[in-house]
C-alpha cells in the first residue's frame, strides 16, 4: 500500500476530489494513516503537509511559485478557498499537519471522514468540482468555533 507523500515539493493547487483535514499532532496523524491502511485504503495516494515546511509548500499567496502561482491564488481569493488556505497555513505554521485524502463516492468519503474524526481530525472539507463542502458534525461548528 505504500507510504503517503509528506511535504512533497510541488505547488498545492485546488485539491479536487479530496477530503482535507487538520490533525494536531504526529501520533494521531500516524494512527489515522494506519487506520486508513487497515480499512483497505491505499495511503500512497495521500498527501500530508507538516509544520512550517508544509506552510512554505502550501504557499497561500502563490509568491513562491511565480506569476502563475500568484494568479491562481488571486483567483481563489474570491471564494471559500482563501478561508481554507488561511486555516491550513495557520495550522502548519503552528506545527500541525494537513492531510489530503482522495475519495471516490459517498461511501468512501464517509469512511475517510470517520477515520479522520476518530483520530482528532478537524476543519474537514470536501473539495468537489465546483464547491467546497464543510463537513460538520450534526450541522454544528467544529471545535465550538463560531463565525463573526
Amino acid at each position: 500500500m505504500g507510504q503517503p507523500h509528506r511535504n512533497e515539493k510541488r505547488f498545492y493547487r485546488y485539491p479536487l476530489h479530496r477530503i482535507v483535514a487538520v490533525v494536531d499532532d504526529a501520533p494521531n496523524l500516524g494512527l489515522a494513516l494506519a487506520d486508513l491502511g487497515a480499512a483497505g485504503y491505499d495511503v500512497s495516494t495521500v498527501n500530508v503537509l507538516s509544520g512550517p515546511q508544509g506552510a512554505r509548500l502550501l504557499d497561500p499567496t502563490g509568491v513562491r511559485h511565480g506569476l502563475r502561482g500568484r494568479f491562481l491564488r488571486w483567483r481563489q481569493g474570491y471564494g471559500y478557498e482563501t478561508d481554507a488556505l488561511g486555516v491550513h497555513a495557520d495550522a502548519l505554521v503552528t506545527g500541525r499537519h494537513v492531510i489530503y485524502v482522495p475519495v471516490n463516492g459517498d461511501r468512501e468519503r464517509q469512511r475517510v471522514v470517520d477515520v479522520l474524526r476518530a483520530r482528532g481530525g478537524h476543519h474537514l472539507l470536501h473539495f468537489r468540482r465546483w464547491t467546497i463542502e464543510e463537513l460538520r458534525r450534526n450541522r454544528e461548528f467544529e471545535d465550538g468555533e463560531h463565525d463573526g
